[in-house]
This record gives C-alpha cells, sequence and structure tokens, in this order.
C-alpha cells in the first residue's frame, strides 16, 4: 500500500524515519520533481535539510511522488490526487515528510487525513538542494502525524545555511510551545466564502481564546496576484530545462529552436506549461506594469496589512476549503501566508475536517502553543 506514495524507497524504522518530496535532493540519488524533465538527472550535491537530519540519527525512508515541480496546479483533478508526503506519514512509513507547498495542496490534504503540515517563516529553513520553482515562495515544510514530532524535526532543520543567502542570521532556532490564552482573528470576509461546518471548528476553536473577528483585506485578489506571481517565477526557473545541458531531450529535432519547442513541448506537463505560458504574458513588455508591476504592489499592501494584523493578534484563523471547490478559488486561501512568508499551521479536527492557523514572522511557538493548549 504504501509503495504507491514513492518515487524511491528505503528500509528505515518508521519511528525514526523521514520522507522527501522528489525535489529535495539526495546527493548521487535520482531526483525528478515529479516532472519528465528530469526523468533521468543524477543529484550531484545533498540538500541541506538531509544533512541536518541524517546528522540528528534520523533516516531516510526515501522520495515521495508530488505534483510537477511542486507548482499551484489547477487542472482537473490535479489537486484531488494525493500528495506522496501526505500518503506516506498518514500510512506509518515514516515519521515525517518534507515538502516544499507552494499551492496549498499539502496544507489543504493534511488535517484531511489526521495530520498535521507546518509551513515555516520563509528564511528560516535552508533552501539549499531544493529544486527551485517559486523561489520567492518556495519553503520546505514539514507533514507529521504529532505536532510534537513536527516541531522536533523543525528544530533540527532550522537555522542559517551558508549556501543559501536567503536564510536568516540565526544559527539556530528553539522551538517550544508558548502558553497562556491568544488572541486570535477571525477573518469574518473570508469565512462569508466557507461552508457551515468550517465556520463551525473555527469558531468553537478560536473560541477556546481571546477572539476577535476582523477583515483580511485584498482577499478577494489573493488567487490572482498568487497567480501572476507564481507564473513568472516558475517561468524564469524552468527556462533552464531545455534539452541541452540535462534532463530530458526530445528526438528527431531539426536545429536549435526546434530541439527547445520540441523538449520542453515533450516535458511538462499542462499545468507547467499554462504557467510558462502566463508566466511570459505578465512579463510582456505590453503587459510588465498592468500585471507583474501591480501584482508587485499588492503584495507589499498584502505584507503591510498582515503587520498590522499582528500588532493585535497572535494567530490568524483560516478553513481549509472554501464552498465553491474550484482550486483557484481554493489556493487564496494559502496565498497569505506564502505571499509574506508568514508561518503556518494545518490543524486536524475530525473527520475530512481542519482549519489553518497563520502567525507573524518567526513566531512559530505561539501556533505550538496553540496547537498544544487550543484543541
Amino acid at each position: 500500500m504504501d509503495r504507491e506514495f514513492f518515487v524511491s524507497k528505503h528500509d528505515a524504522k518508521a519511528e525514526n524515519a523521514f520522507a522527501l518530496d522528489d525535489n529535495i535532493m539526495v546527493r548521487g540519488g535520482l531526483t525528478t520533481a515529479g516532472s519528465k524533465m528530469l526523468h533521468n538527472f543524477i543529484s550531484p550535491l545533498q540538500a541541506t535539510v538531509v544533512d541536518r537530519l541524517l546528522a540528528a540519527g534520523m533516516e531516510l525512508a526515501g522520495k515521495t511522488k508530488l505534483d510537477e515541480f511542486a507548482v499551484p496546479g489547477i487542472s482537473e483533478g490535479t489537486c484531488d490526487i494525493l500528495s506522496g508526503a501526505v500518503g506516506a506519514v498518514a500510512e506509518g512509513v515514516c515519521k515525517v515528510a518534507l515538502c516544499n507547498d507552494v499551492s496549498g495542496k499539502v496544507r489543504r490534504q493534511a488535517p484531511q487525513n489526521g495530520l498535521y503540515y507546518i509551513h515555516p517563516t520563509y528564511g528560516s529553513v535552508s533552501r539549499f538542494g531544493l529544486i527551485p520553482a517559486v523561489s520567492s515562495m518556495d519553503q520546505i515544510g514539514i507533514v507529521c502525524k504529532n505536532i510534537d514530532d513536527g516541531f522536533d524535526t523543525l528544530g533540527m532543520i532550522a537555522g542559517h545555511d551558508e549556501n543559501d543567502i536567503t536564510t536568516f542570521p540565526e544559527k539556530s532556532y528553539a522551538y517550544a510551545p508558548k502558553e497562556g490564552k491568544f488572541r486570535i482573528g477571525i477573518p469574518s470576509n473570508v469565512l462569508e466564502e466557507a461552508d457551515e461546518k468550517s465556520k463551525e471548528l473555527i469558531y468553537d476553536f478560536a473560541g477556546k481564546h481571546d477572539a476577535e473577528e476582523t477583515e483580511l483585506k485584498y482577499f478577494e485578489v489573493f488567487s490572482q496576484v498568487m497567480y501572476i506571481l507564481s507564473s513568472a517565477e516558475i517561468g524564469n526557473n524552468t527556462s533552464r530545462y531545455d534539452g541541452v545541458k540535462f534532463g530530458y531531450r526530445a528526438d528527431k529535432f531539426t536545429g536549435l529552436n526546434n530541439l527547445y519547442t520540441k523538449t520542453r513541448t515533450e516535458g511538462f506537463g499542462p499545468d507547467m506549461k499554462l504557467l510558462s505560458v502566463v508566466g511570459a504574458y505578465v512579463l510582456s513588455k505590453d503587459n510588465y506594469e498592468a500585471c507583474y508591476l501591480k501584482s508587485m504592489k499588492i503584495r507589499r499592501l498584502i505584507r503591510e496589512h498582515a503587520n498590522e494584523l499582528f500588532s493585535r493578534f497572535d494567530a490568524i484563523i483560516l478553513p481549509i476549503k472554501l464552498k465553491d471547490p474550484d482550486p483557484y478559488k481554493n489556493l487564496a486561501l494559502y496565498a497569505f501566508a506564502t505571499l509574506c512568508g508568514l508561518p503556518s499551521v494545518s490543524v486536524p479536527l475530525g473527520r475530512n475536517e481542519g482549519i489553518q492557523l497563520v502567525a507573524q514572522a518567526k513566531n512559530e511557538n505561539s501556533l505550538f502553543g496553540i496547537c498544544k493548549g487550543g484543541r
């Protein structure tokens, strides 16, 4: 049963094992990022997170399946395929699994399968050895069944890495549950788009603390901003896959331009092709200011609003799904943490249900405390 979640699997004791999505490199091992484009790529280096977990005495259980380059897929059925990282932990094959959840798919699926997902502050965990997708939003997170195991693992992998200039200067972080009653903001404009069960869960959970209704500004354009910016970045990051240096190369091409076209046409899936086209469109001379630059300005406004919110609240609580199942619209629920580089935890609450908590940067301990005492 467990092997369907793995690209490759190793013998390891589950209680001391970690799994990696197949876009996190292990030296000398195959790393495909879920794409035909990297079907034969052997990693020449090892991710910092892998070195740190092995040094802490953990064992590698294997590499798990993922959507192509872990990008925000919106094609039919993509969001319903169970993440390999979620499946591996749910089946008990490993204690934790590491992955890069840009789109929020894992943050939604983890609580639906009785698991937590910890999305750390951007810059607290090294991305050296993670195949880049959306560089300003990529962040290695942790799927776990037990919140203590998740934060123990985060303590092992977090800290400055000279190989990743985006990491904060702190050499390490101490994660422990903050105590007390917490101030939790309930964004009423978001809950208007959630179903009754999600609303009930949120009010019940937040009611154990000092809860107050608020507004999450710009929520109506979160999906647009997220998709425009991620498409621009993924387009740039995947321009290196051209059939010349490494990875997949098409057969029977005529000339260099035809090699590029055939290789990328055959090597990428539909979501990647769509993102590349949209990325080229929003970065084009005619659309740069109206699309990309405007989205960057709105992203700055969202970050300023986040600072204002967290001057009043320890955490903002969100549902993990909207009434409308459209994956593009649901992208908005996970854009807040991703666009702002904020920590979040997806929390399981009963069968196939859960909530999401978002906190200020480097305030994981509040999220840890809420998870420990707010259930």
